[in-house]
C-alpha cells in the first residue's frame, strides 16, 4: 500500500521588541541588528540547497520597522563603540564593554574562538570590575569577536573579507571593525528585499503579527477568567480601538514592504480569545496559528503521548480548523512537542542524531495517520526561529540542512505554504474557541503577578490622561491648520501608548522571567509612557521616574476578611467560600511546569482557625509518579514562643532560598499521592534546635480535587494570633520550591 502523503508547515517566528527610548532615537539594545546578521537572512537563503522546500515565516512589524531603521543608518550603543577608535574609549565605555560584550552562549559561541575564550574567562574570573584588566587592543578584539559571533558563517561566500576576519582572532584594526558593520548593514539591507522575492516566487509565505506585539485578548478584556489575580489591575483600558490599530497598522506595514495584503497573522505569544479571531477576520486576515494546548482546551480532548513524546492519536491535531462565528477564521494548531524539542532539546545533541530523531518522529505521525478517513493532514511546526539556534553547534546550520534534506528526499512528505494547504482542504468547524496562550494555556506570564499588574495600571492611567487631553484639545480647535497639528501630536502620543502595550515589557516584569537587561526594559517602558506627556506638553507624573519594582512590595495578597470554608475540596470555589482569602502568587514558568507541584495557594482565617487551600498542578509528573513522596510543609514563626528551630529539609543545591535561613516555632507537613494524604505531622520547636510532635485535636485536612487544611489556633498554641509563615514543596525531603521566595507572610488575626 502506498504511504499517504503528510504535509508539513514549518512556521518560523521572528520578533524583537522596541529598543528605542523615542521613536526616532538610538537603539539602547542591539538584538535586532545582531539577530539580523545571524538568523533572518540565512534562515531564508539555506532554502537554495533544497528546491522542493517551502517554508513559512512570520515577522512582527516592530522588528520590520527596526530593520528599515538600521538600513537607513540607525545605530545602537554597542555599534557606536564597535566603530569607535579604541584610543578614544572612555572609562564608562570600557565598563559598558565589560558588562555587555560577553553576553552570548559560552559553549556554542565563545568556545569556538580560543582567544576570545581567554578574554572571556579573564573577565568571568575577575573578582571585581577593573577596566585595566584589558589593553586597548584587547577591548577592540572583544568587540570584534563578539560581533563576528553574531554573523552567520553562511555569509562567508558572499563577503570575501569576512573569511579573513573570521580566521583572525586578535589585533583587529578600527578599519576591520568598521568593515564588520558594513557587512552587517549590507545583510540588513538584503533581508526584506529577498523575503519579498522568495514570496513572489511562491517559495515562502510571510505572515505578520500585531504591530508592537501586544497581548490582544488583554487589550479587549481584563475580566477574562484566565487571569488569577485582579489586584491593582485597571477596570479596563478601552482597548478595542487599540487592538484594531495594532492589527491595521501591521497590515499597512506589510503591504508597504511586500506589496500585497497579508493572509496570515501570528498573534503575539499565540494569545487568543474569540473576540480576537473576529477582529482578525474583519480586518481581512485569513488564518492564524495557535498552540495545541488551546485546541485541547477548546475541544476538552487532551493529546496523550507515549514515553517518547509520540501522540497516541494525532488525527485531531494535524488538521485545519475554522472558528464557528459570523466572522470565521482559519486556524492551525502547532504540535508543541516539536517546538519544545527544537527550542530546548535538540541543541544538546549531535546534529545528525537530532535531525534523524525528528524525522523519525514525523514518520511515526505519518504512519498513525494512514487509517484516517481524511486524505490530507498537516503537521504544523511553529516556533521562535531565532533565539534557539544559539544552543546549537554552528548556529543550527548542520541540523537544519540535515533535517531539510531528509524531508525533501522523502517523496511521501511535502513541506507546504499555509495558504496553499488551506485553499485545497476544507476545515473542521471549531465550535467553541477557548482563551489562552502557548504557555500553560493562560495569560499568567503577562498579567496577574504584582509588578505586571502595576505596569497595566500605569498604562491605563496614562491612557486616561491622553483621552482627557484629546477631548479637551479637540473642543478648542479653531481652524484646519490647528486640527492638523493636533492630529499629528495625538498620533505621536498614541504611538507611544501602542509601544507600551508590547508583550515584552510585561513578560520581563516581576516573576518568573529574568534577563540581564531587566533594568533597561523597565526604563524603556516608563520612557514610552513619559513620552506621551512630553509630546502632549504635559508634566510627566513623578511615579514614572521610579523603577516599577519599587511600586510593588509583597508577592502576595493578604486576606480581605474572615473566611470559614467547609473544606469540600471542590475544584472551583462555586460558593465563594474563599472569596476573601489571601493569595500567594506562584507565576507559571516559560515551559510546561511538569516539575511544579503546587499551582495556587489561598489562605485565610476566622476567630478559631487558620485555613489553607492548595490547588495542585495536574500536569506535574510528581503527582502520580511512583516512588515520589509529594510533601508540603508550612513553617510558622511566633515571637512569643520559647524555642526556635531551623528548617530540616535538604537544599537541592548551593542556591539557598534566603527565607529558609529563618528559624521557626511550628511545623506542619503532610505527604500525599494522586489519591490520598498518607501522613500528616504537627511539630513544635524545642530546645537545642530540635522538633517535637504535637497532638492536633481540633485541626482537619481534606483532599479530593484540591487539598484544604483547617488548623486550630488552639493546636498551634498561639496566644496572640500574630505570626509569620512560609510554605515549601518538600517532596522527597528536598527543598524544591518556597512560597513566597523572599519574604515571610505576616498575619495578625
Amino acid at each position: 500500500m502506498d504511504m499517504k502523503k503528510l504535509n508539513i508547515a514549518f512556521i518560523w517566528h521572528f520578533h524583537q521588541p522596541n529598543y528605542q527610548q523615542r521613536y526616532d532615537s538610538e537603539f539602547l539594545l542591539p538584538w535586532a541588528r545582531l539577530h539580523a546578521s545571524k538568523d533572518y537572512l540565512d534562515m531564508l537563503k539555506r532554502m537554495d540547497k533544497f528546491p522542493k522546500l517551502k517554508l513559512n515565516f512570520n515577522f512582527s512589524p516592530v522588528l520590520l520597522s527596526a530593520l528599515q531603521k538600521y538600513a537607513n543608518g540607525a545605530r545602537d550603543v554597542h555599534l557606536d563603540l564597535l566603530i569607535k577608535d579604541e584610543n578614544e574609549l572612555s572609562e564608562s565605555d570600557k565598563i559598558f564593554i565589560l558588562n555587555n560584550y560577553f553576553d552570548l552562549n559560552y559553549k556554542n559561541m565563545v568556545l569556538t574562538r580560543p582567544y576570545f575564550t581567554f578574554l572571556y574567562n579573564q573577565r568571568a574570573n575577575a573578582k571585581e570590575l577593573n577596566t585595566s584588566m584589558f589593553t586597548l587592543q584587547q577591548y577592540a578584539d572583544i568587540m570584534a569577536n563578539f560581533t563576528l559571533l553574531w554573523i552567520d558563517k553562511l555569509f562567508i561566500k558572499d563577503y570575501l573579507e569576512l573569511k579573513e576576519l573570521f580566521a583572525k582572532e586578535k589585533n583587529y584594526t578600527l578599519e576591520e571593525r568598521r568593515t564588520l558593520y558594513k557587512i552587517q548593514l549590507d545583510i540588513i539591507n538584503r533581508i526584506l528585499t529577498e523575503y519579498k522575492t522568495y514570496q513572489d516566487n511562491n517559495r515562502i509565505e510571510v505572515s505578520i503579527s500585531p504591530y508592537y506585539h501586544p497581548i490582544i485578548p488583554l487589550l479587549l478584556d481584563f475580566k477574562n477568567k484566565e487571569i488569577k489575580n485582579f489586584e491593582n489591575l485597571p477596570e479596563h483600558i478601552k482597548g478595542l480601538q487599540f487592538a484594531k490599530d495594532q492589527i491595521s497598522y501591521a497590515i499597512k506595514k506589510y503591504e508597504e514592504i511586500f506589496g500585497i495584503e497579508p493572509r496570515g497573522m501570528w498573534l503575539s505569544e499565540q494569545c487568543v480569545c474569540s473576540k480576537t479571531t473576529e477582529l482578525l477576520s474583519k480586518a481581512g486576515i485569513k488564518w492564524s496559528v495557535l498552540d495545541e494546548g488551546i485546541l485541547s482546551k477548546s475541544t476538552k480532548n487532551e493529546f496523550i503521548r507515549d514515553f517518547e513524546g509520540n501522540l497516541e492519536n494525532p488525527f485531531n491535531l494535524d488538521i485545519n480548523y475554522k472558528t464557528k462565528s459570523k466572522y470565521p477564521l482559519n486556524l492551525l494548531f502547532a504540535d508543541s512537542f516539536f517546538s519544545n524539542l527544537l527550542n530546548f532539546g535538540y541543541g544538546n545533541y549531535d546534529f545528525k542524531i537530532a535531525a534523524n530523531d525528528m524525522y523519525e518522529k514525523i514518520k511515526t505521525i505519518q504512519f498513525k495517520l494512514q487509517n484516517s478517513p481524511k486524505e490530507n493532514h498537516i503537521l504544523t511546526i511553529a516556533l521562535d526561529g531565532e533565539n534557539c539556534w544559539e544552543t546549537y553547534q554552528n548556529d543550527g546550520s548542520e541540523f537544519l540542512d540535515t533535517l531539510y534534506n531528509l524531508i525533501c528526499q522523502d517523496e511521501t512528505l511535502e513541506t507546504t505554504l499555509v495558504s496553499d494547504y488551506l485553499e485545497n482542504n476544507p476545515p473542521e468547524i471549531l465550535e467553541n474557541l477557548k482563551s489562552g496562550s502557548w504557555i500553560n494555556r493562560n495569560f499568567d506570564l503577562w498579567v496577574g503577578e504584582p509588578t505586571k499588574n502595576v505596569a497595566w495600571l500605569y498604562l491605563a492611567s496614562v491612557y486616561k490622561d491622553y483621552e482627557k487631553f484629546r477631548a479637551q484639545s479637540t473642543k478648542n480647535v479653531k481652524n484646519p491648520e490647528q486640527r492638523k497639528k493636533l492630529e499629528e501630536i495625538l498620533f505621536e502620543a498614541k504611538r507611544e501608548i501602542l509601544i507600551a502595550q508590547g508583550s515584552d515589557w510585561y513578560w520581563w516584569y516581576g516573576e518568573p522571567n529574568e534577563s540581564k537587561n531587566d533594568d533597561v526594559f523597565d526604563f524603556l517602558f516608563r520612557s514610552h509612557l513619559s513620552n506621551v506627556y512630553e509630546i502632549l506638553g504635559l508634566d510627566v507624573p513623578e511615579y514614572l521616574s521610579r523603577p516599577l519594582a519599587s511600586a510593588t512590595i509583597h508577592p502576595l495578597r493578604n486576606p480581605s476578611g474572615k473566611i470559614s470554608p467547609s473544606l469540600d475540596c471542590s475544584e472551583e470555589d462555586k460558593n465563594d467560600e474563599w472569596k476573601n482569602a489571601g493569595f500567594i502568587f506562584i507565576p507559571d514558568g516559560p515551559t510546561s511546569n511538569v516539575g511544579r507541584l503546587v499551582k495556587n495557594i489561598h489562605f485565610g482565617y476566622d476567630d478559631d482557625y487558620l485555613y489553607f487551600r492548595f490547588e495542585l498542578n495536574k500536569n506535574s509528573l510528581k503527582i502520580s509518579y511512583p516512588g515520589i513522596e509529594n510533601q508540603i510543609a508550612i513553617y510558622f514563626a511566633n515571637e512569643d514562643s520559647m524555642h526556635f528551630s531551623p528548617v530540616r529539609f535538604v537544599s537541592k543545591n548551593d542556591n539557598i532560598y534566603p527565607i529558609i535561613k529563618n528559624q521557626f516555632t511550628r511545623e506542619i507537613r503532610f505527604v500525599f499521592d494522586n489519591k490520598r494524604i498518607s501522613r500528616i505531622f504537627f511539630n513544635k520547636a524545642c530546645a537545642w534546635g530540635l522538633w517535637s510532635q504535637i497532638v492536633a485535636k481540633h485541626s482537619k485536612i481534606a483532599y479530593k480535587n484540591v487539598i484544604e487544611l483547617k488548623i486550630a489556633f488552639e493546636d498551634l498554641e498561639f496566644v496572640n494570633k500574630e505570626f509569620s509563615f512560609c510554605i515549601m514543596d518538600a517532596t522527597n525531603e528536598l527543598i524544591n520550591e518556597v512560597y513566597p521566595q523572599d519574604i515571610l507572610v505576616d498575619l495578625k488575626v
